[in-house]
């Protein structure tokens, strides 16, 4: 199962840790798995091409991703974290054995 948390400091998004697989499907075949793939790397991309907002990114070796928006967070930075969390959210939904999202303060 793929886990999405969400971070948030002072009720605002600031970033995300990806990890897990979905097992959807074999490797290269799994929709889950390149639905939130290609949602987070977007995000982080966008982030750094996109907006102001200065980011610690960390990529490990067997596909975990952790996101770290370093305050303040300009508005472009919240519209984009806010959307890979509305993809990820609606991913969860469709596949719910697959994805799990949760929040932390």
């Amino acid at each position: 199962m793929i886990r999405v948390d969400f971070y948030y400091e002072d009720k605002e998004l600031c970033g995300f840790h990806i990890h897990g697989h979905s097992e959807y499907a074999d490797p290269g075949k799994d929709i889950v798995c390149s639905a939130i793939s290609a949602l987070s790397f977007n995000c982080v991309n966008s982030l750094e091409v996109l907006s102001k907002d200065r980011t610690s990114v960390e990529q490990e070796s067997n596909g975990n991703l952790f996101c770290i928006v370093k305050r303040p967070i300009s508005p472009e930075g919240q519209l984009l974290l806010r959307s890979l969390q509305l993809g990820a959210e609606n991913i969860a939904k469709e596949y719910p054995r697959y994805v799990t999202i949760s929040t932390k303060e």
